[in-house]
């Protein structure tokens, strides 16, 4: 029987599963049996598995795209006529991240897998551009805290941040190990601060030399 219901059971099981296998290797035929609806039933609601994956992404990226608006809205707030404080902006990036991997590790997990694998193109221009859009207001109050830096290099080192962050996160139990820290389910904020920290002083950090192709350091 399909139902509501089901959607949300399917967008559930694909979540997992496509976390855990990747897209390629959880098959339909595996998201339904542990969704407990018919095989028929991905095409019925979503009309095919790059659809659901879609989906699936969608239903919580818009969740964490707000949450770092308004964050980075209450930054710019809290500055006045001033630029907001990198650490300020850096926080409203990174911490909406941290928390919703500590609520849905499944989610976190397929965001860092689609982000690796540059699977953007296969989710679609909605998902890309709903990135593409928050992305940028960050861009632009970071330009204001940082003149020196050039909208390019801003952009650049934000995805250095994404890339520490999204390794975290394809890799949690074996780094905590590691390093004897606290996993992000039992301390987002403890983890966020860190990398916060990590990555404001990233930004921070003064113009490198541009590498030339073919120069020699």
């Amino acid at each position: 029987m399909n139902t509501p219901h089901t959607r949300d059971s399917l967008l559930d099981a694909a979540e997992r599963l496509f976390a855990i296998h990747g897209v390629d290797g959880a098959s339909v035929r595996d998201i339904t049996a542990e969704a407990g609806a018919n095989l028929a039933s991905v095409n019925y609601h979503f009309g095919g598995k790059d659809v659901l994956l879609r989906e699936v992404l969608l239903r919580r990226v818009r969740t964490l795209i707000d949450e770092r608006n308004r964050m980075l809205a209450l930054a710019v707030e809290a500055a006045g006529k001033k630029p907001p404080t990198v650490r300020s902006v850096i926080n409203a990036f990174i911490f909406p991240t941290v928390r919703i991997a500590a609520e849905y590790p499944h989610f976190a997990k397929l965001l860092a897998r689609v982000q690796f694998e540059g699977m953007f193109q296969v989710v679609g221009e909605m998902v890309e551009r709903t990135f593409h859009n928050s992305l940028q207001s960050f861009v632009e109050q970071l330009k204001r805290a940082l003149p020196k830096l050039t909208p390019e290099e801003i952009r650049l080192r934000l995805v250095f941040s994404v890339g520490s962050f999204a390794f975290v996160v394809m890799n949690t139990k074996t780094i905590c190990a590691a390093v004897k820290v606290t996993p992000v389910s039992e301390d987002p904020a403890g983890l966020a601060d860190r990398l916060v920290d990590f990555c404001t002083a990233g930004m921070e950090a003064a113009p490198g030399r541009v590498m030339r192709k073919g120069a020699k350091r």
